[in-house]
C-alpha cells in the first residue's frame, strides 16, 4: 500500500521552515566573521555552516529527501570528499 501523498498545505510550510533556517544560517555565517576568530578557525566553521546550508537545500528543494538512497549516494560522497580535502588543505 503507498503512502499518501503530502498535502498542498503542508508542503509549503515546510519551505518556509527551511527558508527560515537557512536565512538563520546565513546570520550566523555574518556574525561569525565578527567575531576576530583565527582564520583557520573561521573557515572551519564556514565550512560547517555551509555544509550545512547545502545539505538543506539538498534534502528539500531537490528532494533528495525522498528519492532513491543512490542518488543521495551520488550527491553525498563528492560532498564528503570536497569537506576531507579541503579540510586537509587548512591542517597542511
Amino acid at each position: 500500500m503507498e503512502s499518501p501523498a503530502p498535502t498542498a498545505s503542508r508542503r509549503p510550510l515546510s519551505y518556509a521552515a527551511v527558508f527560515l533556517v537557512l536565512a538563520v544560517i546565513t546570520g550566523i555565517e555574518l556574525g561569525v566573521k565578527g567575531l576576530g576568530l583565527p582564520r583557520a578557525a573561521t573557515n572551519v566553521l564556514f565550512l560547517l555552516l555551509s555544509l550545512g546550508k547545502a545539505s538543506l537545500v539538498a534534502a528539500f528543494y531537490m528532494h533528495l529527501r525522498r528519492d532513491n538512497r543512490i542518488y543521495t549516494a551520488v550527491f553525498v560522497l563528492p560532498v564528503i570528499l570536497f569537506v576531507v580535502f579541503a579540510l586537509a588543505t587548512i591542517v597542511i
